[in-house]
């Protein structure tokens, strides 16, 4: 999945993570600083709904942030297990 790719790479090049539900699905922008490093948008539900799971108002930063660096192997594989369970049904 490109955009877990994309997210890894943002993770790591940002210090604020900002998202907001639209109607193509989930848009994240990620920012440094004040200025917005990277943006585009999750047509993925599962991972949509995984990644909004981690912030509080759609914003991810600080601890929340930092844990989810931290964990991104754990997130990702859970991501890609719910993702392949929900193909299967």
């Amino acid at each position: 999945m490109k955009e877990l790719d994309r997210i890894k790479e943002g993770l790591t090049k940002s210090n604020v993570l900002v998202y907001k539900n639209e109607d193509l699905g989930l848009k994240c922008s990620f920012v440094k600083e004040g200025m917005v490093v990277d943006s585009f948008v999750i047509e993925d539900n599962v991972l949509a709904q995984a990644l909004s799971e981690k912030g509080l108002n759609g914003i991810v930063e600080g601890s929340n942030l930092q844990m989810l660096r931290n964990n991104y192997d754990w997130f990702s594989l859970r991501v890609k297990t719910k993702r392949l369970l929900h193909e299967l049904t």
